[in-house]
């Protein structure tokens, strides 16, 4: 099963990405938290993709065990850097489609078979 820690801010979008992955990937296991909580959620929930901030305050060790990332970045606009199997890339005004389209992605490389 995949696990996803989704930690943006403000609270209302963390909760409207959590929403829109479960509606559409039942099966996938989704957990919210504040981002001050996701160092330490990242250790013990292990996700295979977690979806943050750019301005969240997340130790790059933190983070080196999780193989799939998305890095909202606020700061300039609703672009997303996406890290999947060491490739990054940069989407543009990232929309729903484009966040279930990673989703998928880090299930595959979750995939053992």
């Amino acid at each position: 099963m995949v696990r996803v820690l989704v930690t943006v801010e403000p609270r209302i979008y963390r909760e409207a990405v959590a929403q829109s992955i479960r509606r559409a990937r039942p099966g996938v296991e989704v957990k919210v938290v504040p981002p001050d909580d996701a160092e330490g959620e990242i250790a013990l929930f292990r996700p295979d993709l977690i979806v943050h901030n750019d301005t969240a305050e997340i130790a790059e060790g933190a983070l080196v065990g999780v193989p799939s990332r998305v890095e909202m970045i606020y700061s300039d606009s609703m672009d997303a850097r996406v890290t999947a199997d060491g490739m990054v890339s940069r989407l543009r005004d990232m929309s729903t489609e484009d966040l279930l389209r990673t989703v998928a992605v880090a299930a595959s490389l979750n995939d053992p078979g």
